[in-house]
C-alpha cells in the first residue's frame, strides 16, 4: 500500500520526466483515486454541516437574526449532498468509464495521425496514471475538485505530446472529443423531440 502510494506520488511530482519505473495497476489507481474522492466528499458534507449549523445559529439568535435569509431554502443543500455522495459511491463506475474512454481515444486518434508504435496501450496506460495522479489535489478543501480537473487535462496534453509526440493542435483535438461528442448528442436530442412534437 506504501509503495502503491509512493508511486501514485510520483507519477504526479514527476508528469513532466516520467521515469521508467513499476507504473500503478489499473486498480490500485482507481483505489486510490475513490480515496481521494471519499476525502474530499468529507471536506464537502463537513462544509454543509457547517453551513446549516450556522444558519441555525444566526435564526435562532436575537443579534444575528437579520443576518439570516427570511426565505432561506436547504433545497440546494440537500441538492448537493445527494450529488456528492453518489458521486462517491459510483465514482469506480465512472473512474472505469473514463479510463476506457481515454484508452479508446488515444487508439482512435494515434490510427488517423499515422502514429504507429507497439508500446502504444503501455503509454497510454502510463500516460493515464499520471492524469489521475491529479485527484491528489482533492486533498484541498474547497479549490480541490477545481485544480483536479485542470491539472487532469494538463497531464493528459502534456503526456500525449511527450509519449505519442502530438502537436499542440493534435492533443488539443483529442481533449476535446469529450465536448464534442456531448454537443453531438445534444444536437441529436433536440432533432429527436422537434421531431416528435412536428408529430403531435
Amino acid at each position: 500500500m506504501i509503495e502503491s502510494l509512493q508511486l501514485y506520488f510520483n507519477a504526479f511530482k514527476n508528469y513532466a520526466d516520467q521515469k521508467d519505473e513499476r507504473q500503478l495497476s489499473y486498480f490500485e489507481l482507481m483505489g486510490i483515486s475513490w480515496s481521494l474522492h471519499i476525502v474530499y466528499a468529507f471536506y464537502s458534507v463537513f462544509a454543509l454541516y457547517l453551513g446549516v449549523k450556522s444558519y441555525t445559529y444566526f435564526s435562532s439568535s436575537k443579534d444575528f437574526a437579520h443576518l439570516a435569509l427570511e426565505s432561506f431554502s436547504f433545497k440546494f443543500q440537500k441538492i448537493t449532498l445527494l450529488t456528492t455522495l453518489f458521486g462517491v459511491i459510483f465514482y469506480p463506475f465512472l473512474f472505469q468509464f473514463a479510463y476506457k474512454f481515454w484508452k479508446g481515444a488515444f487508439k482512435f486518434y494515434a490510427n488517423i495521425f499515422d502514429y504507429e508504435d507497439k508500446r502504444l496501450e503501455e503509454k497510454a496506460d502510463e500516460i493515464l496514471n499520471t492524469a489521475f495522479s491529479a485527484n491528489l489535489f482533492l486533498i484541498l478543501p474547497i479549490i480541490g475538485n477545481i485544480l483536479s480537473n485542470i491539472a487532469l487535462a494538463f497531464f493528459l496534453f502534456q503526456g500525449m505530446k511527450r509519449k505519442y509526440e502530438f502537436t499542440s493542435l493534435q492533443a488539443s483535438l483529442v481533449l476535446i472529443t469529450p465536448l464534442f461528442l456531448l454537443f453531438l448528442f445534444s444536437i441529436f436530442s433536440a432533432s429527436y423531440f422537434i421531431f416528435l412534437f412536428t408529430l403531435l
